[in-house]
């Protein structure tokens, strides 16, 4: 889920041809912001790291649309990515802050490895009570 959040990145990358180096220090520079969800992979929750790549993907699309979509407007170079960084890294805390309380209360959590999912992700279903007369 954290990966699919990189393909315009990686696509203005390609587009503009830049070499190996070129998009592994463009990749470094989008991991800071992506910190929270990486972390959140190590924690007893790791769905958090869904909640913190779904509130920094719009700082990336943004990104994408103003560098490569919309007509150049004039100006030095794009400062875009420096607004993905310094707001898109509080996003991507709050989106792993909220995603726990959010798969709680929707009953979606990580299975044991040894159980029969092998460490999928399930979802419980709810009892309901006018069922279970």
């Amino acid at each position: 889920m954290v990966s699919p959040i990189f393909i315009p990145f990686l696509f203005r990358k390609i587009r503009y041809k830049h070499d190996l180096e070129g998009v592994l220090v463009g990749l470094a520079f989008i991991a800071i912001p992506m910190l929270p969800a990486i972390i959140s992979l190590a924690l007893p929750n790791p769905l958090r790291a869904v909640g913190a790549s779904a509130f920094f993907a719009p700082w990336l699309v943004l990104a994408y649309v103003t560098d490569c979509v919309l007509p150049y407007s004039g100006g030095g170079a794009s400062m875009i990515y420096v607004a993905v960084v310094i707001w898109g890294t509080p996003c991507a805390i709050l989106g792993a802050f909220v995603a726990a309380p959010m798969t709680k209360g929707l009953d979606i959590e990580i299975q044991e490895p040894n159980s029969a999912l092998q460490g999928r992700c399930a979802i419980k279903p709810r009892s309901a009570p006018e069922l279970e007369r």
